[in-house]
């Protein structure tokens, strides 16, 4: 297995939320954990799909060696295997067998609220003084008369300019991974996290980064304390 890297910061730029909670196994030998499968994740949202193809980027980014979701179900589709739901540990232990894999990642999206867009009426209001005035005539030294203006007073006015201003109301996505061992079925490790921002993507691809982030982070941990 390869070198793990620790101290690893869990950041989420932009994002409300998308602070990773996760349990890791401490009985599982993860120095048996070579190769993962990427299994699609259980989703019932239609704006929000192929969220496992982003634990893949990352897995694999980090070192990990991952048969990803395609390749996977091709070759299940071959053997005849239909994996939907719960997976026992017959089920697991085929796919094991077949791809070669000593983990699977599976998970699903638990939540998924899109982000959407609104029209709003801002009003703008203006207040506008002028001098009010009156024609007034005088006499001059000489007997003779002139008119001129003199101010009596002010008067004030207001209007309002309505504008229409549009704005966007956050979306929100959750996510839950677990990694499977595929001799007994058992959940070595399952991580959840849930985070708000303008983008279902962006916010999915934070979750899977700060997902995979925190799982490396307890292996190391793990490795330390041996």
């Amino acid at each position: 297995m390869r070198k793990v890297w620790a101290g690893l910061a869990l950041v989420c730029w932009g994002l409300v939320g998308c602070t990773p909670k996760t349990v890791i196994s401490q009985t599982y030998d993860f120095d048996q954990m070579h190769r993962i499968g990427i299994m699609a994740f259980d989703n019932q949202q239609q704006g929000l799909q192929g969220v496992e193809n982003l634990f893949a980027k990352y897995l694999i980014q980090r070192g990990f060696t991952v048969i990803e979701r395609a390749q996977l179900e091709s070759i299940l589709a071959e053997h005849h295997i239909a994996v939907s739901g719960y997976l026992s540990p017959q089920t697991t232990r085929e796919i094991g067998r077949i791809l070669g894999v000593d983990v699977l990642l599976v998970g699903e999206v638990s939540d998924y609220i899109p982000a959407r867009t609104e029209l709003a009426l801002t009003a703008s209001r203006r207040t506008e003084a002028r001098p009010v005035y009156r024609q007034e005539v005088m006499r001059r030294p000489d007997g003779t008369y002139a008119g001129y203006l003199k101010k009596v007073g002010t008067r004030v006015s207001q209007s309002a300019d309505v504008l229409p201003t549009e704005y966007t109301i956050s979306g929100r996505v959750g996510l839950i991974a677990k990694l499977v061992d595929v001799e007994t079925a058992e959940i070595v490790w399952i991580g959840s996290a849930d985070a708000a921002s303008s983008s279902a993507l962006e916010t999915s691809d934070h979750i899977a980064k700060q997902l995979v982030k925190s799982f490396e982070k307890e292996l190391a941990k793990r490795q330390r304390s041996k």
